[in-house]
This record gives structure tokens, C-alpha cells and sequence, in this order.
């Protein structure tokens, strides 16, 4: 055995009592097994890696710890990546290893140097899905942006530059308040008063309610409710009129529901509209598909009424304590039923829509109607698309999917679908979905797509030309 970097003036004893100590104080755990993978050294470092002492390990196999089946990538010898290790309760933990082998006269030696990197992989996992978010969030903005853009109508060009940014505005502060909340949630209170603030002089508008912390899902989608409803209000409603007002109000139940209650008094005479305009049927969509809740319409002459109730998932943390502000403009006016589509037969078939965005929701059913689809839908939640497809109408031909809906992963539907025989492609806006091996042989198309890319993937899901769109699986 090679011993020029040991002391050679040192004595045998004196040297094995430094060679023991520095195994007995190595930060990593060595453990080494004789020529019948015997353990024969455990230093402590070892002992709380695994959870066990020495005494207790000597003369055990160390397949105990790293099991063949976890060696067998790694080789022989040498500095090798992550494998998996097993804690003394049976525990599965990342290391990164080391093995070495020597010979001592006529027995061959093998020594493991692990090091538990348990904490740095959960680092390394959760900056990958940082990005998988933020690339997702980024792409479904895009998206949400280019729907905007294809579903706001104006009878001049001026007018619908200012409807353009004032919702792309409505988007910008949501995400500010995001922002500085670290993409926890925010104040429903502020989203109010930054919503009616940017339209309305602080004398127009009383905001009253318990302060109430939304969840970050919740902010976007009533940031953009109210600012449909302030900017119905400015153009139709109370805040068009000299002494106008409006009150937004809300209430913690007893089982934890939101009510919100929004009035407008002091403008033009209230009459029902003969069709819901795009910001009528959009503040339909987001109070039910995104939010989940229920919307209740009151066409008082006096001035609209609006009062929803929303789930307490739409709250991140609240407290007892009520206020009332005043402030800016608000509005309500022009806001229709939503139309359910998939009742007739139709050129190219029958379409689930599964999308909890409401604008997207909106401009894919609108422009694949175009295209000879009758749109069943769209569904903001898998719950809402089972109940669609149990209903007492034909299976769809197909099935367009979002896979993340309100933070819940699509696949328990993609998987029914498969069962049923009914093809189907994904929409979203991660880059791939290698994650989910069932599926990553699927047909996906990345957010924001054009409607030539969507009937394009329809067409090759339905006539079987992409593998692992049938009902069989793929794995």
C-alpha cells in the first residue's frame, strides 16, 4: 500500500490514532466492508447519517445502506452523481458517493465516502419548478395578453385602444400587488381601491368589509371582475352621471364564504340589456369558472345590483377587523347569462373546452366555433367537466385541456377521457410535460397558440395520427 503522504517518522500506533481520528471527524459518513461486503468501519459521521450506531452496523452487509440496486449505475470506483442510500428506518435519501477499493495483503478492501445531499436536491427541485412556473405564468400571460387583444371590440379605434389597456392595465397591477406580496396573495381591500381608484374620484365610491387576504390564484381574476365593472359604471352606469355612487361591500361567512355586494346609485335609469356585451359575459366567466362562486344579477331602475359569493379558497388569511374607505370610481352595467354551447350537431364535431383562464376560455370557443366546432363548455374546473360530460347530451368528439386548473394538475380528467375513447390535446403553457411520464408522449400545444395550430392538433388527435392520444396509455 502506497504510504508517502503518511508521516513515516510517526509510529504505528501514533499514526493509526491520527488515521481514526480523521475518519472520526470526517463531515461525510465513510463506510468500509471487507472482501464478503462486510462492514467493518462506521465513523459517527455515518452513525447520524443513518441513524444507527457503529456497534450495531459491524459485521452487516452494506447492502443494508446502499443496496445493490442503487450501486449498480454507479461502477466499480470513482466520484459518481446522486445515487440512493437507505437510512436505518428504511428512509430512501439522495447521496452523492465515492467508492474506492484497495488491497491489504491478500483481502481487497472497499470504501464509500457519502455525503447526504438531501437539502441540496430539494434546493435543486424547487428552483426546476420555479422555473417551470415562472416559464408557465410568463406564457399564460402572453396568452391571456394576445385574447385581449382578439376579444376586445370598440366601434372606433381610440376606443379600443383605451378598453385594450385599460384590461392589460387591470393585469399590471394585479401582478404589482403579486409582487410585492412575493407571489403569496394580497389585500382584498387594496385590489378594491387600486381597481376604483384608477377611474373614480375618492368621493364616488365607498369600499366596507373585514380585511381580507386573497390567495394568489384570486388576485388577477377580481382585479380584472372589478375593473369590468368600474369601467361598466364610468361608461353606462352610476359613475356616469354627476353625483353617482358606488358601494362595494363584503362579508366573512360563518362557513367561511365571501360575499360581495356591489350597488349602484344616483345614475341614468337601469334597464336589462337584450345581449351580454364581452365585459358582461367576462365577469360571468371569472366569477364562475375562475373563482368557482356564483354570480347574481339585480337589474334595479335605480341602479344595478350585483351580489357574489365566492368559496373560501379564494382566501389566503383574513381577520375580524372592519373598515370602510372612500374613494374613486366603480361601475356595473350591461352584464348578460352566460351561453352554454354543444347543444346542436355541428361540421367538425362536438369540443370539451377544459380552461380555467376566461378570456382564453372565451376567445378559443369563439374562434374554434368559427371553424365549424360546437364548443361544449368551456369548464374552468375538472369537477365542471365531469359534470358536462355526465350529462344528458352526446360525448364530445374531442377535448382541448389546460393541464393546470386553479393549481390542480388536469391528468385524473385526461385519464378519464382515455377511458371513454375520446381524444383529447393538451393547451398550456409549460414547456413539456416529461414530468408526468403517462403523458408525455401526448399531443401538446404551447400557450399562447393561434387557432390554426389548435385545429391542427385537433385534427391529427382525432383521426389518430399522434401517438398516445387513443385510448389506450403511454408509457
Amino acid at each position: 500500500m502506497t504510504s508517502g503522504f503518511i508521516d513515516q517518522s510517526a509510529t504505528p500506533a501514533r499514526t493509526h490514532d491520527r488515521l481514526e481520528a480523521i475518519v472520526a471527524t470526517a463531515m461525510d459518513a465513510i463506510i468500509s466492508a471487507d472482501e464478503a461486503q462486510q462492514i467493518i468501519c462506521f465513523n459517527p459521521a455515518a452513525e447520524k447519517m443513518f441513524g444507527i450506531s457503529a456497534q450495531e452496523v459491524m459485521g452487516t452487509p452494506i447492502e443494508r445502506f446502499i443496496p445493490e440496486r442503487f450501486r449498480a449505475d454507479a461502477g466499480p470506483t470513482g466520484m459518481h452523481g446522486a445515487i440512493s442510500a437507505l437510512r436505518a428506518d428504511g428512509e430512501e435519501f439522495p447521496v452523492e458517493a465515492s467508492i474506492s477499493q484497495a488491497q491489504i495483503g491478500d483481502e481487497r478492501m472497499t470504501t464509500v465516502i457519502l455525503r447526504d445531499i438531501t437539502e441540496r436536491k430539494a434546493q435543486e427541485d424547487a428552483q426546476a419548478l420555479l422555473a417551470r412556473e415562472v416559464d408557465h405564468r410568463a406564457k399564460n400571460i402572453l396568452a391571456i395578453v394576445s385574447s385581449l387583444v382578439s376579444l376586445t371590440q370598440a366601434p372606433t379605434r381610440e376606443a379600443y385602444a383605451e378598453s385594450l389597456s385599460g384590461r392589460i392595465g387591470a393585469m399590471s397591477r394585479a401582478h404589482s400587488l403579486l409582487a410585492r406580496g412575493r407571489w403569496q396573495g394580497a389585500s382584498l381591500r387594496q385590489v378594491a381601491q387600486d381597481e376604483l381608484g384608477t377611474y373614480a374620484d375618492p368621493d364616488s365610491f365607498t369600499i366596507e368589509g373585514p380585511d381580507l387576504r386573497l390567495s394568489a390564484r384570486a388576485v388577477q381574476p377580481i382585479s380584472m371582475l372589478i375593473h369590468e365593472l368600474a369601467t361598466n359604471a364610468v361608461k353606462f352606469g352610476a359613475l356616469s352621471a354627476r353625483g353617482g355612487h358606488v358601494d362595494l361591500r363584503w362579508t366573512r361567512r360563518d362557513n367561511d364564504e365571501v360575499a360581495m355586494l356591489w350597488q349602484e346609485s344616483g345614475g341614468p335609469r337601469v334597464t336589462q340589456p337584450e345581449k351580454a356585451g364581452f365585459g358582461s359575459s367576462l365577469i360571468q366567466q371569472i366569477a364562475r369558472n375562475q373563482l368557482c362562486g356564483t354570480l347574481e344579477q339585480h337589474w334595479d331602475p335605480a341602479g344595478i345590483r350585483l351580489q357574489l359569493n365566492l368559496p373560501e379558497t379564494v382566501l389566503q388569511i383574513s381577520s375580524d377587523r372592519s373598515a370602510g374607505t372612500r374613494g374613486g370610481k366603480g361601475g356595473g352595467a350591461g352584464m348578460g347569462q352566460t351561453v352554454q354551447n354543444g347543444s346542436g350537431d355541428s361540421e367538425l364535431g362536438t369540443l370539451l373546452i377544459v380552461e380555467d383562464e376566461p378570456l382564453l376560455a372565451m376567445q378559443m370557443s369563439r374562434s374554434l366555433e368559427e371553424f365549424g366546432w360546437s364548443i361544449i363548455g368551456p369548464a374552468g374546473s375538472i369537477d365542471e367537466a365531469n359534470r358536462l360530460l355526465s350529462a344528458d347530451r352526446k360525448r364530445p368528439d374531442a377535448a382541448i385541456l389546460d393541464v393546470d386548473l386553479a393549481g390542480m394538475p388536469v391528468f385524473p380528467l385526461a385519464r378519464s377521457l382515455r377511458r371513454l375513447g375520446i381524444p383529447f390535446l393538451f393547451c398550456t403553457g409549460y414547456e413539456d410535460l416529461d414530468y408526468v411520464q403517462e403523458f408525455a408522449n401526448c399531443r401538446s400545444i404551447r400557450k399562447p397558440a393561434t387557432v390554426l395550430q389548435i385545429v391542427r392538433g385537433l385534427r391529427e388527435v382525432v383521426r389518430g395520427d399522434q401517438a398516445g392520444m387513443a385510448a389506450q396509455p403511454s408509457y
